[in-house]
């Protein structure tokens, strides 16, 4: 069944219609939020340090175990927390607790988060602080060295204090902070984020 001329007219005038509503709507300007606040942007990778309990094992063990296990130091540990904690003009804004990723958080810990501001001059300081600590410190914290040589284990024993000191340089230190004092208008974003060579915060300024 035909429908009747004035209908089909209807219909082509409320299509058309739509057509130029749908067109003049593409010209509208849309406003960006975000871009009316300044922003403070934490964003870094790095590997959480592990903290071990290590207990420096005599020659006479050493000698029960097979060559290829042997290990001067015997050691049982984690990998740290870090507490993360973003100050502006003295007031705290964002708290958080930030680990590395895996089941056993052993891969570097990616740390990403935004905070809006209001545009002007704004001191702002950042904290990362390791929560996780062991009741008994290390051989090494307490003062009983490794030997430089090791009678037992030779060359091996030199090798496994380089690759201790190579792991410990690689983690992130126990504490960081950064304080600084920025201006900052609508839509600029300070940068903070962990240079790895200096081990330490940095920042960096630019556009949302």
């Amino acid at each position: 069944m035909s429908l009747p001329i004035s209908r089909l007219a209807a219909l082509s005038a409320a299509s058309v219609a739509a057509l130029v509503l749908l067109r003049a709507a593409s010209f509208v300007p849309v406003h960006d939020v975000r871009s009316d606040s300044a922003w403070v942007r934490l964003s870094w990778s790095a590997r959480p340090e592990r903290i071990e309990h290590c207990r420096r094992l005599s020659d006479a063990e050493l000698a029960e175990r097979p060559a290829h296990m042997r290990l001067r130091l015997e050691c049982e540990g984690r990998f740290a927390r870090y507490g993360l904690q973003l100050m502006v003009d003295g007031a705290v804004v964002l708290v958080d607790t930030v680990q590395g990723g895996g089941l056993r958080n052993d891969r570097p810990m990616h740390v990403l988060r935004e905070t809006p501001l209001t545009p002007g001059t704004r001191a702002v300081r950042v904290v990362l602080v390791r929560l996780d600590t062991l009741s008994t410190p290390d051989a090494e914290s307490e003062g009983v060295a490794t030997p430089e040589s090791d009678a037992v284990l030779g060359d091996r024993g030199a090798r496994e204090r380089e690759e201790r000191q190579r792991r410990s340089e690689e983690g992130i230190p126990p504490q960081l902070s950064l304080d600084t004092t920025v201006t900052l208008g609508a839509g600029r974003v300070l940068l903070v984020t962990y240079d790895g060579e200096k081990r330490a915060l940095a920042t960096r300024t630019g556009g949302s």
